[in-house]
């Protein structure tokens, strides 16, 4: 199996290790105190809200073998390697690649 590391750039700390996914994806967003939901990967406590991260921004799935994202009608939009993603199609994650929600960027690289 292989597994997914995700960095959030300008944090030394935000480091989040997962299987890549099969099945199931990853909803990737932010909890706040107005809904209980709380996403797979939860950005709130790197000011997402803030960045205009939505609670229900894009997602890491796989299809067709591979593994990637797939932007869920954000407001602020998904960027995958700076190029803005057409909501709910599934585009391919590389071996490393920086994704954007609103203005907050991740890497995420295959381990």
């Amino acid at each position: 199996m292989t597994q997914l590391v995700i960095r959030v750039l300008h944090s030394e700390k935000a480091v989040i290790y997962l299987e890549a996914p099969t099945t199931e994806g990853y909803v990737i967003g932010r909890s706040d105190d107005a809904s209980s939901y709380v996403p797979d990967i939860d950005l709130a406590s790197f000011d997402a809200r803030e960045k205009g991260v939505s609670r229900r921004h894009s997602a890491l799935v796989r299809y067709q073998g591979t593994t990637c994202v797939v932007d869920l009608n954000s407001v602020n939009g998904t960027f995958l390697d700076g190029r803005r993603l057409i909501p709910d199609v599934p585009h391919p994650v590389g071996k490393s690649s920086e994704i954007t929600l609103g203005t907050l960027s991740l890497t995420i690289a295959h381990l």
